[in-house]
C-alpha cells in the first residue's frame, strides 16, 4: 500500500493535471474567438478592396469615359487579385527575434500569436491552448509590474528564448523522424515536445500565481478589516 505522502503527491499531481486541463479549456474558446476575429479583419480588407475597385470604376467612367469591355475584364480581374492579398496577408506575424526583444508588457501577445501559427502536432494542442490562456491573463498582469521584476525577467527568459528554441529545434527534425522511438521508454520527439510544453504552461501557471499573490492577500486584509469595523455591530457612530 501506498504511504501517505505519495499519495499526497498523486493526488497534487492530478490536481494540477486537472487545474491545467480547465486552462486548456479556456485557451480553446480563446483561440475560437481569435480565429473569428482575425477571418472578420481579412473580409473587411478585402471588402474595402473590392469596394475601392468599384469606387475606381465608377469615377473613371463618369470623369474620363468608358473603360470598356477590356478595362472592365482587366479591373474585375485586378481587384479579385487584390482581394485575395488582402485577405491572406497578414503583417503582423511576429517572429522570434521579435519575441526576444519585446517587453514584458507585449511578450505574451507576441508569444501567443507566434506560436499559434507554429506547425505543431495535434497531441500539442491541450498544452498550446493553455499556454495561450495562460498568457492573456499574464499579459494584464504585467502591465502592473515594473520590467525590472524577477518575475517578469524570467518570464522574458521562458518566452523570448527557451520556448521559441524548443519549438524550433522541433521543427527542423524531419517530419518522418519526430515520432520515431529515441529512448528505452518509448519516447519521441514528439513526446519531448508535448512533455516540455506541458513544463512551460506549468511554468506560466506558477509565474501569474506569484503575481496574484499580493492581490490575493490584500483581498484577505480587506474582507478581516470589513468583519472587524463592519461585521459585529453594523456601522460604527465613531
Amino acid at each position: 500500500m501506498a504511504d501517505a505522502d505519495e499519495i499526497v503527491a498523486r493526488n497534487d499531481e492530478r490536481l494540477h493535471r486537472m487545474n491545467l486541463a480547465d486552462v486548456a479549456r479556456r485557451g480553446r474558446a480563446r483561440r475560437r474567438q481569435m480565429a473569428a476575429e482575425n477571418a472578420g479583419k481579412r473580409i473587411k480588407r478585402a471588402s474595402f478592396v473590392g469596394g475601392a475597385v468599384v469606387t475606381v470604376l465608377l469615377l473613371w467612367g463618369l470623369v474620363i469615359g468608358p473603360v470598356g469591355t477590356t478595362g472592365l475584364i482587366l479591373a474585375v480581374l485586378l481587384g479579385l487579385a487584390g482581394m485575395v492579398m488582402a485577405g491572406v496577408w497578414n503583417s503582423n506575424v511576429p517572429q522570434p527575434q521579435d519575441l526576444a526583444q519585446a517587453s514584458p508588457t507585449a511578450m505574451p501577445a507576441a508569444t501567443e500569436a507566434w506560436l499559434y501559427r507554429q506547425r505543431l502536432p495535434a497531441t500539442a494542442a491541450p498544452q498550446i491552448d493553455a499556454i495561450g490562456s495562460l498568457l492573456a491573463t499574464l499579459e494584464t498582469q504585467l502591465q502592473r509590474v515594473p520590467a525590472t521584476d524577477p518575475i517578469a525577467q524570467d518570464l522574458s527568459r521562458l518566452l523570448g528564448k527557451h520556448l521559441p528554441e524548443l519549438v524550433e529545434r522541433y521543427t527542423r527534425v524531419p517530419a518522418d523522424q519526430r515520432t520515431r522511438t529515441i529512448d528505452s521508454d518509448g519516447r519521441t520527439i514528439e513526446t519531448t515536445l508535448t512533455e516540455g510544453l506541458q513544463i512551460v504552461a506549468a511554468e506560466l501557471a506558477r509565474a501569474s500565481d506569484a503575481l496574484a499573490a499580493a492581490d490575493r492577500d490584500a483581498v484577505v486584509v480587506q474582507g478581516k478589516f470589513l468583519e472587524k469595523r463592519y461585521g459585529a455591530g453594523g456601522m460604527p457612530t465613531g
